[in-house]
């Protein structure tokens, strides 16, 4: 039993270990594939998101597995004591005057390597700790899950189960989805199961929502069961479980779940054939403030909502953003650490090291913010300007390296500058999507219409009236037709309803009065949303201006291309110098091993050819020294001249303060729209109900 705890600790301890980089490396790649995917469809950033995060799991794997099978074939050897460890050394280098320079320094033997070996265990218990945290996180968050799916936690609804039933034939699920209204304090719909899956609906949710809008959700969650996400979220929570310390892993998770969410709307969406009710629902799910999911379910509110929201009406491409240098900036560290970790130590005297060149972070540009009112046309949908972006990274000139003295090993060349990156201009607001081609040719006269799925419809047109908000039509197009015949042969206003396959024209002046006066709040209330978006386009426009302004002084402070193209040339040329630099060590480092070996007058030839290769070293040494210089100057020069930008990006700060505030308003000023438009229309259709039945309605032939 000790001999296998002496082969898996060791094994285990490496490969968490080793997988801080390959996990760096990993999300670094990731990263730019899902940045270069930022405009396809979703299910390809999925993909690779679910891949990378599978190799992330699989690196320490293999590596552990490769550890235990070298351990099995050599024996784990504990470190042994420093002061047993045999220092080898060349005699005679200095001319036999009793100097000796040692090829193995006290310093490696005391190297982090070294202290790893030691602390092994201690490492390994930490992250057993953290992963049983994690495991029980997860086994709470599964019971009370599997508590809620009990048939004592939700009753069951007859008419809700066969809508479930003929949505999930419609999107080619063939299982049977249990469908339950629970009374516990669910955050929003979930669902749950694997073979026998299950939705789950707050009661307050099912009578609080329209039936439309809540059976979007439910396609939404049904598109869950059909992908299996379920299953595939217990996978991807047992590997954070078992990579927890490592952002990358948290980094690939958060944007499979975002990834997952887009792609059920999607689902959904093409299910339905209206993407705008869903984003209706959605915005409905908000304003009852579900606005978390347990992670062991998927859920309808996962996600980023009002993006999600936003996705669904006006679907836009990203621009390219400053927010890739991230990811560059990862990868070159993760790639300077290998070749540092790859160079020759075992002939290594104590010499200067360069000091590597650090960027300060830039702070994340701000999100787009989304305000949907429960408006039925998307043209009542405003988008918040968004943020103004933060100023570009700037960065550190790379410290000289000093000369080496003695050495027989290359000193490590400074870490190449990184480029200051460029800032992103900030985006116009999407325009609106243009109008049916049937509404421009009946937008001499107003209406308002709401329509129920397929079955009902009404429209109240308006003559000579171009100015009421209009709230979106969703009828077939047969009913646009027949409304474009009846403006035309019917004198005054009129309303147009549709309702159980047959079709009326109400003229009743009273009754034409009544619904008039039912809109008129939401009228008012549309206009001060008006009054509110010009306000903050004004503003936007402002803070547009300067961010445009502090572009164009980025772009001239970093110079001609003539200057980025000399600075590139120096790069190259440390690079090069750095790459003789290293041929000789390892030069140097096989000669020193075959001086342990040889007989006198074998080791005077070498210490002759140690000699050679030390004069070599010499100039690279200092030429690498000057290029560095050089470009320290050229990067100090570059701070200096940015540094006034500091003051333009605090005013843009300042302007975009109002924006947030605007967007506040303007999502309440949506809700009590939405609520108003709500009110009107089940008050306007117990009007047409009442003038069916009585008579009042006229059928159109």
């Amino acid at each position: 039993m000790s001999n296998l705890l002496n082969a898996v600790i060791p094994a285990l301890g490496w490969s968490l270990l080793h997988f801080l980089w390959q996990g760096l490396l990993i999300g670094c790649v990731a990263a730019l594939l899902l940045h270069a995917l930022r405009n396809a469809r979703p299910q390809a950033r999925y993909l690779v998101a679910c891949t990378a995060l599978l190799m992330c799991a699989a690196l320490p794997l293999a590596h552990f597995a490769w550890r235990l099978a070298d351990a099995a074939d050599t024996g784990y050897v504990l470190p042994a004591p420093l002061e047993a460890t045999a220092i080898a050394a060349i005699p005679g280098v200095a001319g036999g005057q009793g100097g000796e320079a040692a090829l193995v320094d006290i310093d490696a033997m005391a190297s982090w390597e070294y202290l790893l070996r030691r602390q092994m265990p201690w490492l390994v218990l930490l992250w057993a700790a953290g992963a049983a945290l994690m495991t029980l996180r997860l086994s709470l968050g599964l019971q009370w899950v599997r508590t809620r799916t009990l048939p004592n936690h939700y009753h069951a609804d007859a008419s809700w189960q066969a809508r479930t039933t003929a949505l999930a034939q419609r999107m080619g699920i063939r299982r049977l989805v249990r469908l339950g209204v629970s009374d516990d304090a669910l955050e929003g719909p979930i669902t749950a199961g694997i073979l026998r899956p299950i939705v789950l609906l707050p009661a307050s949710l099912v009578s609080g929502l329209p039936p439309d809008l809540l059976e979007a959700l439910l396609a939404h969650e049904l598109a869950h069961v059909r992908r299996h996400d379920y299953l595939v979220n217990l996978v991807q929570s047992g590997i954070e479980i078992f990579l927890f310390y490592h952002p990358s892993v948290w980094m690939l998770s958060q944007c499979i779940r975002r990834e997952r969410e887009q792609i059920a709307d999607d689902l959904a969406a093409s299910t339905l054939g209206e993407p705008r009710r869903l984003a209706l629902a959605l915005s409905e799910l908000d304003r009852f403030q579900f606005t978390t999911h347990h992670f062991a379910a998927p859920a309808a509110n996962g996600g980023d909502l009002m993006s999600r929201i936003k996705r669904l009406i006006r679907p836009d491409a990203q621009p390219l953003s400053w927010k890739m240098a991230t990811p560059l900036l990862g990868i070159f560290a993760a790639c300077a650490a290998l070749y540092a970790h790859a160079m020759p130590q075992a002939v290594s005297l104590p010499a200067a090291s360069a000091v590597t060149a650090a960027a300060p972070d830039a702070a994340p540009a701000g999100a787009m913010l989304l305000h949907v009112t429960d408006a039925d046309d998307p043209h009542d949908v405003e988008p918040a300007p968004p943020a103004p972006p933060a100023p570009p990274a700037v960065a550190a000139p790379p410290a000289r390296p000093a000369p080496p003295v003695a050495e027989l090993a290359p000193p490590a060349p400074p870490a190449a500058p990184m480029a200051a990156v460029p800032m992103a201009a900030v985006p116009a607001p999407p325009k609106p999507p243009k109008p049916p081609k049937e509404l421009k040719e009946i937008e001499s006269s107003s209406y308002i219409s709401i329509d129920d799925g397929s079955r009902s419809a009404y429209a109240f047109v308006r003559d000579n009236d171009k100015h009421l908000s209009v709230n979106g039509f969703h009828g077939a197009p047969s009913d646009l037709t027949m409304l474009k015949r009846l403006r035309q042969d019917t004198k005054g206003e009129f309303i147009y309803v549709r309702k159980d396959g047959k079709s009326y024209v109400i003229q009743d002046p009273v009754l034409l009065g009544k619904v008039r006066d039912l809109w008129k709040p939401a009228e008012a209330q549309g206009k001060l949303m008006d009054e509110q978006g010009k306000l903050m386009d004004v503003q936007g426009k402002q803070v547009e201006a300067m961010s445009d302004q502090v572009a164009k002084e980025v772009e001239a402070a970093m110079g001609s291309k003539e200057q980025q193209a000399l600075e590139r040339d120096l790069e190259r040329k440390m690079e090069l110098s750095a790459r003789q630099q290293e041929r000789i060590g390892r030069a140097m480092e096989k000669a020193g091993r075959k001086m342990a070996m040889a007989d006198d007058k074998t080791r005077a030839q070498l210490e002759r050819d140690l000699e050679s290769l030390r004069k070599q070293m010499e100039p690279l040494s200092a030429e690498m020294a000057r290029q560095g210089s050089e470009i320290g100057a050229r990067h100090a020069a570059l701070a200096a001249r940015q540094a006034p930008m500091a003051a333009m990006h605090a005013r843009i700060a300042e302007a975009s303060k109002p924006l947030h505030e605007m967007g506040r308003k303007m999502g309440e000023l949506g809700r009590e729209q939405g609520r108003l438009s709500r009110e009107a229309d089940k008050a306007s259709r117990a009007l047409i109900d009442e003038a069916i039945s009585n008579g009042s309605a006229k059928p159109v032939l």
